[in-house]
């Protein structure tokens, strides 16, 4: 297969663990609060996949991984309500803070805080067989049974919000919390809620990046946290143009590493290229709120 066929079977790979994520930001931008930590909430949720399932399997590393990514989103949460934090703030210390706590964490139980293999965790690919077949059932085959477990448990979180009467009460806690106090339902208690749904996509995200490569690998998350949060805001904080964001990340990054097959190809420009467009896309959104294109000036 070419560079060029390469990218959309790559971009299923890049999407799995993105959208999770992505829906995670977006089901507490509902709220009115969006989580910044989603970097941190993937490495621990990677980590934690790791460290459990090298001793207990897979199936218990995954549901660890969505604990504990799980409970710290919704801890965070509430010490932001409690001593009346800044979220924001809150959120980025828990950027910083994650890496440093696997890390301690690393040495003290694999010797080293660098790559920790783990290859009994790598998931293996299904219908590799049917590779061959065209079109866009071709890009549909041949992925490792993480990302399909990625994309499930996406689809999952995007019905959640998207057709249940829970995501309707997270966006009328943003929207219009007293509304829903009058219902006899607590703001505050959906918000924690919506933290902790937003922990367990990223666990999800972070075991599914671990498994893939069988490996924990200190930056794990590679930014896909970042990129997620330009994602809800490039989508206009819907779930649909949200989903759609993603994908078109997912394939400018696929892209980027298929290019990186071309003779002459400078590797490093091509896969800085998605960040450089994500830099871009929040300089020139910010600057057509504050000055629209439809006013004169």
């Amino acid at each position: 297969m070419n560079a060029l066929g390469s990218i959309f079977p790559s971009t299923i790979s890049v999407l799995a663990p993105l959208l999770p994520v992505a829906l995670a930001g977006l089901a507490t931008e509902y709220v009115g609060v969006l989580n910044i930590a989603l970097e941190g909430l993937i490495l621990l949720g990677g980590f934690t996949f790791v460290l459990v399932g090298s001793q207990a399997g897979a199936t218990l590393g995954l549901l660890a991984a969505m604990i504990v990514a799980a409970a710290t989103s919704w801890f965070s949460d509430r010490f932001a309500v409690k001593t009346k934090a800044d979220p924001f703030v809150v959120g980025l210390g828990l950027n910083l803070l994650a890496p440093g706590i696997v890390s301690l964490v690393s040495q003290a139980s694999f010797g080293t805080k660098g790559v920790v293999p783990v290859s009994q965790l790598a998931t293996s690919r299904l219908f590799s067989s049917m590779e061959g077949l065209p079109a866009f059932i071709g890009t549909l085959v041949g992925h490792r049974q993480s990302d399909y477990l990625a994309i499930f448990f996406a689809l999952l979180v995007a019905l959640v919000l998207g057709t249940t009467p829970f995501g309707l009460r997270l966006r009328a806690t943003g929207t219009n919390p007293d509304a829903l106090r009058l219902a006899g339902l607590d703001p505050d208690r959906t918000r924690s809620q919506a933290f902790a749904l937003s922990g367990l996509a990223c666990g999800v995200s972070g075991a599914v990046l671990a498994a893939g490569i069988g490996a924990w690998v200190p930056n794990l998350s590679a930014g896909r946290g970042w990129i997620a949060l330009v994602a809800i805001y490039l989508g206009g904080r819907r779930l649909g143009g949200t989903i759609v964001a993603t994908a078109v990340f997912a394939m400018l990054m696929a892209a980027a590493g298929a290019g990186q097959a071309i003779p002459g190809a400078q590797a490093d420009l091509l896969m800085a290229l998605p960040y450089l467009l994500t830099a871009c896309v929040v300089v020139i959104g910010s600057w057509l709120r504050r000055r629209p294109f439809w006013k004169r000036p």
